[in-house]
Parts: structure tokens; C-alpha cells; sequence
């Protein structure tokens, strides 16, 4: 793409192949309107078993199949129309047809607000019959966790009330997001060669890995300065949705708003807890990892800006999609032909919207409907962190490919815990083929791949933590009757990064940096991240050094989608994250690799990356 650095092309200049293929849902988007306008008579026949579910099995499998075909074409409007939606967020017409699809949606929850209740008021005889009867064993699993939410879920009048509500309580996160995607405007920054760059999120990331130190500083300051404008009005967002989810924790009867978040998929609050403190533990090895970054930047002190610019030079070499492509498939050969195959297949089916576009939404993820193939959004600048982020992306898509190819539609979807294992799979590998290639016998090149793990696990494992412990203890704030405000955000925020960032410079730019967060509007999300990443570690070494068993069994975890709970999924799969040792081995994954760069720096590779990386500061400058 030959689009100068300070502007953004509009979608039209993008070549058809290089943007997502929608049309498996709907052809286009008279198709989707014509689908919409079925919905309110499938939420009608839906909601004719209300009172019937009594009747016996064969009833209630009639009504089921009834709710599970509303759900399924529903959520290909919804999907549909926010994928056109993230196209470009300033279209009215697409940001119409998401408001319909959720329209629809809320209404088809308060129809089917009745399910639940309904059938947890039978008679426990009753209620064991459905669960047992041959003909409703598809839903097995959903009555048994069923049974096991019953205390939760309330009268079948206040489950209508608090359906009739989402479309209230989405309120905080739909503003974040227009604030954040469509509204904020970063201004221009001066990059390393003296050009005015219009600032976006996605061209931050790539700035904050600049050797320029002016560079990053610059763009960190007016990106996070954006959000301090906003402080009050962002922090007034983020409390009104804590106590959201404070407040419907207590109305279906959660000790906090945490339990509820962990419970829905059956996981133990010793599992969060475990995680934040085997971190914390491990505050010893991310020192030296922080003291390893400041000897090889040169500098007394770090700031927040120095954490992601990489500490060796990487190929300077602008890396093409397609390029790109054979380098993620070749990376994850360890998963065996068929996974490669399939992936293969994916990409040259369009699964992938390349580019960064005016309006488009900013970074990155997969996403789809049951029915059609998934997707995936990239806002690609050619570097490698785009290459990891296309094998990242790719395994929730492959994930979601398998587990759709493989369940119903009611067992198909799988949850985060599980989804952020098959991405982070992924990355490992990929990082591992890159070191096994000539290029990594190059201490210079080693030592940048080495960086580049130990870069991604501290963002992934040490960073969310940092930020599921702030969750944990914001939410906690609200649960206590503590204000939730500003002043308290930042400070919270503040200690949290001068515990996991030891050493680095923490002002006040630096504390109001939980207000970028998209995430925390999904209330106890993060964790998910660092639980994955540990979880792909161990599950990349068994592949590694077990070979077709451990293979085997990671396949079988990607077609299993939701039909168990997700820890029962991940223990067949060879992890049980109610023992602390997998979290202690994907630690030691880490510490081997500061041990090994550590090595090759008293061998004197940072001294060669400096020259490196100033010869090649040189030479983009005379180009």
C-alpha cells in the first residue's frame, strides 16, 4: 500500500481482496434487512412455549429448538451489523442497523426471560426428568448448569425486568466506545525522520517501538493526554459500569461482582487469587527484566514510554501481508497438517480485513457468526508485531472454526478463558519457529526474538494481572460504599503500577492510563489474558515434547467449544489452573529467557544492537 504514513485511505482505495467476506451471513445489506424483519416472528413463536415447559420432554425440545434458531439467526444480525459497524464508525447507516440488531435483541431477552425460571420452578423429580430424557441430551451440560445457577437466577418477572434494563445498562460502555473510536482526536506527532504523523491508535503502538526516545515520549504525552482531558467524564463511565455490575451481582444474590463474573464459567475465585499472587511473586525476575531494559536503552530511569520499544533491531524489513501469512502458517506446523491446512484455507478465503481505514475501529480481533467462517479485523502496518498479531488473531478464528465444525449451535460458543489459550498457543509458537530459523543464530537477531517473548509475557501476564487487580479492587471500592472518582482511580492505578513496574517512573500521565482500558467496561475479563498466555505455554511445550498426543488433545480442546465447563475442557487438554504449577511453569518460561538474554548481554550483544540499530537510524534518515 503505497499511502503516505500521514494519511489514512478510505475503504474504496483498498484492493477487494484485502478486506473481509461478509457475504456468508448476508449477501449484503438488504439481505440483512429482510433477515431482521423475521426475527420478531421467531421471537413470537419462541415465546409460545411460556407456561408449557411442564409438559415433558418432548415440549420442552420443541421449545428449545425454538430459542436455539432465534439465538442463532439473531446473533448473525448482531455480528453482521457490527462488523459493517467497525468498517466505519462514523456511518450512520451502519451505526442504525447495530442499534436495530440490538434493539432485537433486547427484545428477544425479555421474551425468553421466562426459560430459566420456568423451568428451575418444576419439581426437582420433574426437573431431573428433562435432564435425564434421551431425547434432550444434546442438553445435558445447560441442565446441568442450570441446576447449578439456581440459586441465581431470580423470579421469572424480575429475570424480564433486569432484560428490559441491558439496553440502559450498556449505556457506559456504548458512550466509552463512541468517545474512544469515533470522537477523540489525537493530533500530529514529529516521527524520527522530522514528518508530521496524524496519531492514531494504531500508529501509537508502532511509535511507542521507536528508537527515538523524543518519538515515543511526544506520542505517549498527546495519546495519554486525550484521555486526561476526559478524566472526570471517563471516570464517571467506568464507575456507573462497576456498579452496574455491582448491583446485578446483588440482585441474583453474588457475594460480589467478581463471584458472578467467575461463576458463569464455573471457575474457582482461588484461580484469580492464585494468579495475582504467584505474579507478584515473581517480582524479583520482572526487576531484572526492567534493570536489563534500562542498561540496554542507556538510561538512569525508565518512564512508561521506554516499556515497548524493542532493546535490539528486528529486520527492518517491512513485512507483507502475504508474507506474513506463510510465516504464521509455517510457524504453527507443530498443530499438524490439518490445523495448517484449514488455516491455509481461511486466508485465502478472505477471512481477514487487512488494513487501517478511515473510521475503522481500532486493533484487532476475530470474530464471527455460527453458519459462517470466521473473521478477522487487522489495522496492518507490516511489522512484526503485525505478524504476531495475525497468529494471535488466527487461532481464535481456527477456534472458532473447529468448535463450530464440530457443535450444535448451543454448545458451539466457547468462553474467553478458553479463547485466549488458542490464540496465545499460537504466538508461542511462532516465536519459537522464528528462533529455530538461521536468522536467530545472529546474537543481535536472537537476542531481539528473546525480547520480543519476554515484551509480550510481561504485557500479557504481569500487565493484566496489574489490571485484573485493579478491577478486582475498583469493583471492591463500589461494593464498600467507597466513591468511586478520579482522584480515587488514579491513585488506585498509580500504586498498582509502582508494585508491578518496579522502578519505572510513575507520574500523572501514568495513572490515569486505566481510562484507555476498553476492556474494563467487560467486567473481569483481563485475568483471562494472563490464565491464557500461562495456560499456551504449557500446552506449546507439551505439543513441543510430546508431539501427536499433546497435539491430539489441544485439537480436541478447540472442537469441545462449550460443551463442558471450561476448566474441565483445559484439564483434558493437560492444564488444571486450580494448581498453582502451571502458572509457576510459564514463570520459569520467562526467567529463562531474561536468563538468556541476560547472557548474551554480558557477551556483549547490547553493545552491537546499539551500533546496529544507529546504523540503521542513519540510513532511514538518508533515505
Amino acid at each position: 500500500m503505497a499511502t503516505a504514513m500521514n494519511e489514512i485511505p478510505t475503504r474504496a482505495q483498498i484492493a477487494i481482496e484485502d478486506t473481509w467476506d461478509l457475504s456468508r451471513m448476508y449477501p449484503d445489506d438488504e439481505a440483512w434487512q429482510a433477515a431482521a424483519t423475521e426475527i420478531p416472528e421467531l421471537i413470537e413463536k419462541a415465546a409460545s412455549y411460556q407456561g408449557r415447559l411442564g409438559e415433558g420432554p418432548a415440549v420442552v425440545g420443541e421449545a428449545l429448538q425454538a430459542v436455539n434458531t432465534l439465538q442463532e439467526r439473531l446473533y448473525m444480525l448482531v455480528v453482521y451489523a457490527s462488523l459493517r459497524r467497525d468498517e466505519d464508525t462514523t456511518n450512520t447507516e451502519a451505526n442504525a442497523r447495530y442499534e436495530q440488531a440490538i434493539a432485537l435483541s433486547i427484545g428477544a431477552s425479555q421474551a425468553l426471560a421466562y426459560v430459566q425460571p420456568e423451568l428451575l420452578a418444576l419439581e426437582p423429580e420433574r426437573f431431573q426428568e428433562l435432564a435425564t430424557a434421551d431425547e434432550l441430551s444434546t442438553y445435558a451440560h445447560m441442565f446441568d448448569d442450570l441446576d447449578r445457577q439456581r440459586e441465581h437466577v431470580r423470579s421469572q418477572e424480575v429475570e424480564e425486568v433486569l432484560a428490559q434494563m441491558a439496553d440502559v445498562t450498556r449505556t457506559a460502555s456504548e458512550a466509552f466506545n463512541a468517545l474512544d473510536n469515533a470522537d477523540l482526536e489525537f493530533g500530529e506527532v514529529i516521527d524520527e525522520h522530522g514528518n508530521k504523523v496524524a496519531l492514531t491508535k494504531g500508529r501509537y503502538a508502532l511509535l511507542q517501538e521507536s528508537q527515538n526516545r523524543d518519538v515515543r515520549r511526544e506520542s505517549h504525552e498527546k495519546m495519554t493526554t486525550a484521555y486526561k482531558a476526559h478524566g472526570h467524564t471517563l471516570a464517571s463511565l467506568y464507575g456507573s459500569s462497576v456498579r452496574k455490575d455491582v448491583t446485578t451481582a446483588r440482585i441474583r444474590g453474588y457475594a460480589s461482582a467478581r463471584q458472578e463474573a467467575l461463576f458463569d464459567d464455573n471457575v474457582p475465585d482461588s484461580v484469580y487469587d492464585t494468579l495475582i499472587e504467584v505474579v507478584r511473586e515473581a517480582s524479583p525476575i520482572l526487576e531484572r527484566y526492567l534493570a536489563l531494559r534500562r542498561e540496554a536503552l542507556g538510561l538512569d530511569s525508565l518512564e512508561l514510554y521506554d516499556l515497548r520499544v524493542p532493546l535490539a533491531p528486528e529486520s527492518t524489513k517491512h513485512y507483507d501481508y502475504r508474507d506474513a501469512v506463510e510465516i504464521v502458517l509455517r510457524g504453527v506446523r507443530p498443530l499438524g497438517d490439518e490445523y495448517v491446512n484449514d488455516l491455509r484455507s481461511g486466508f485465502n478465503s478472505r477471512w481477514v480485513d487487512v488494513h487501517e481505514t478511515k473510521g475503522k475501529r481500532s486493533g484487532a480481533y476475530s470474530w464471527g457468526a455460527y453458519g459462517a467462517p470466521p473473521v478477522i479485523l487487522m489495522n496492518w502496518n507490516g511489522t512484526l508485531s503485525d505478524v504476531f498479531t495475525l497468529a494471535h488473531e488466527a487461532g481464535h478464528a481456527m477456534h472458532s472454526f473447529y468448535s463450530n465444525r464440530a457443535q450444535p449451535f448451543h454448545l458451539a460458543g466457547y468462553p474467553i478463558f478458553l479463547a485466549e489459550i488458542a490464540s496465545t498457543v499460537n504466538e508461542v509458537l511462532l516465536t519459537w519457529d522464528l528462533l529455530a530459523q538461521d536468522e536467530a543464530k545472529d546474537p543481535v537477531q536472537r537476542f531481539a526474538l528473546l525480547n520480543r517473548f519476554a515484551d509480550t509475557f510481561h504485557g500479557t501476564v504481569i500487565t493484566q494481572t496489574m489490571f485484573a487487580e485493579f478491577e478486582q479492587r475498583a469493583h471492591a471500592m463500589a461494593e464498600e460504599g467507597v466513591p468511586v472518582t478520579l482522584d480515587g482511580l488514579n491513585e488506585l492505578f498509580g500504586e498498582l503500577q509502582k508494585t508491578y513496574l518496579p522502578g519505572v517512573n510513575i507520574d500523572d500521565l501514568a495513572k490515569i492510563r486505566w481510562s484507555r482500558i476498553p476492556h474494563f467496561y467487560r467486567a473481569y475479563y483481563v485475568y483471562q489474558y494472563a490464565t491464557g498466555m500461562s495456560s499456551a505455554i504449557n500446552i506449546a511445550r507439551a505439543v513441543r515434547d510430546e508431539g501427536e498426543p499433546a497435539q491430539k488433545r489441544y485439537l480436541e480442546m478447540l472442537a469441545a467449544g462449550g460443551s463442558d465447563y471450561p476448566m474441565n475442557i483445559l484439564r483434558r487438554a493437560g492444564v488444571d489452573l486450580t494448581d498453582r504449577q502451571p502458572l509457576e511453569v510459564a514463570v520459569q518460561e520467562f526467567e529463562s529467557t531474561i536468563a538468556e538474554m541476560e547472557k548474551l548481554a554480558s557477551e556483549g550483544v547490547l553493545k552491537e544492537a546499539a551500533r546496529l540499530a544507529a546504523e540503521q537510524s542513519e540510513a532511514s534518515q538518508d533515505a
